[in-house]
């Protein structure tokens, strides 16, 4: 038995090095350098070899009667496809395009005409389509077709003839929310259609590598990698009932408002202390989120926006003593005392004192040395509203109150005298 299981084992070594070493052999499709045959004989050679793959897996699955050599094959298959899509990219863009000079040579794909790129897109997508559906025909069978259409969408994205960043941000979000709304339809439940699933994450991967390796790249091109990757922590960590990779979620999602933000600057001028407001501001939305969605983290999640908010504030306070920066250490700092007060947690209770009395102090000598709007007419409304919000939460903690069942205790019957 335990020689069997070795056995069983080695195969399955074997046959996915045999599928990295077709992926591998692909792969220099992309980066090849041979220079004595044109690029479109290069392609239709990448092309015949792609199209064997599900040949020979319908050769291993119906005549060896071998299911597990056919998906390996089948996998192989679709991630290949990438490949393809990013040669073809590079032929539409040699005509339709705008070429650079900063584009290695061995990566550059021309074709002789527009009339022959547009041939090579359709000839290509005549023999890659139909088997893309039955590779994940294999894979799904229940939901082969969702599986194509949203790979053929995916991998049509990388045709796009542009090379700004502002463009790769634009395909990268669709090719993403592509997969994750394919994933959300079909939740695949065994391993192959997770890995059927994951294939459709291929375009985005090549279309980031591509424009990291060879063209130019922004914060605002990594905002979206970003969100993704909290988003895929969040959910991974409730699919596998583990809280600390659900709270990892954290990282990527304040690096993602960062991106954003910075993006943002390059086209709106903001103060320092502003910014800093913004960041804390724009990283508790998904933060919120997060802790909306989430019965275990949600105390994690919340704390974490209000610590962010209330760090974010204090070194806007230190940089530009804002009025509208000490507003907001003002309400923070209530926030703060008001939880630390009511869960006798003195941390919470004089951090928020602390932050509260920065705020007002703040505000008081804005107000006392500057005429402005933001001094005293600011203070003079935060303090209504913050007494009206008083009112309405004690009213409504009255009807809580009243609304809960009373337990009435009734007394035992009393016995009847004898006689």
């Amino acid at each position: 038995m335990e020689r069997d299981t070795k056995l069983q084992q080695i195969f399955q070594v074997l046959r996915w090095c045999g599928a990295l070493m077709i992926v591998s052999a692909a792969g220099t499709f992309l980066v090849q350098s041979w220079d004595d045959t044109g690029d479109v004989p290069r392609y239709l050679a990448l092309l015949g070899m792609t199209a064997l793959l599900p040949l020979v897996g319908y050769l291993c699955g119906v005549r060896f009667q071998e299911g597990r050599s056919a998906r390996v094959l089948v996998l192989a298959f679709l991630g290949i496809l990438p490949i393809h899509a990013g040669v073809l990219g590079g032929f539409v863009l040699s005509r339709l395009g705008t070429t650079t000079t900063t584009l290695a040579p061995v990566a550059q794909w021309v074709a002789p005409s527009t009339t022959a790129a547009i041939l090579l897109v359709a000839g290509a997508a005549l023999v890659l389509v139909p088997l893309t559906w039955g590779a994940y025909r294999v894979l799904d069978r229940r939901h082969a077709g969702l599986l194509t259409a949203c790979s053929v969408a995916g991998h049509a994205l990388l045709l796009i003839p542009s090379r700004s960043v502002l463009a790769a941000t634009l395909v990268l979000v669709p090719a993403l929310a592509l997969a994750a709304g394919c994933a959300l339809r079909t939740k695949p439940e065994t391993r192959e259609a997770k890995l059927a699933t994951w294939s459709l994450l291929a375009p985005a991967a090549v279309l980031t590598a591509r424009q990291v390796l060879f063209y130019e790249v922004t914060s605002g091109f990594w905002a979206p990698l970003l969100c993704a990757g909290a988003v895929g922590l969040f959910q991974l960590g409730k699919l596998k009932d583990d809280v600390h990779i659900e709270r990892l979620a954290l990282l990527p999602a304040a690096l993602a408002s960062g991106a954003i933000l910075d993006q943002a600057l390059r086209f709106v001028h903001l103060r320092d202390s502003t910014a800093w407001l913004c960041f804390g501001l724009l990283t508790a939305v998904p933060l919120l989120a997060f802790a909306w969605r989430s019965r275990r983290s949600n105390a994690f999640f919340v704390l974490a926006a209000v610590v962010l908010n209330a760090s974010a504030v204090t070194m806007a306070l230190l940089i530009d003593q804002r009025p509208w920066a000490a507003l907001e250490a003002i309400a923070l700092g209530l926030g703060l005392l008001s939880y630390g007060y009511v869960s006798e947690r003195r941390a919470a209770l004089y951090s928020g004192i602390a932050l509260a009395g920065l705020g007002f102090i703040v505000e008081v000598a804005h107000a006392v040395r500057v005429f402005e709007l933001s001094g005293w007419l600011a203070l003079g409304a935060f303090g209504l509203v913050l007494v009206a919000l008083t009112a309405w939460l004690e009213r409504r903690a009255r009807v809580v109150r009243s609304a809960e069942p009373t337990v009435k205790v009734s007394s035992p019957p009393s016995t009847a005298l004898p006689g």
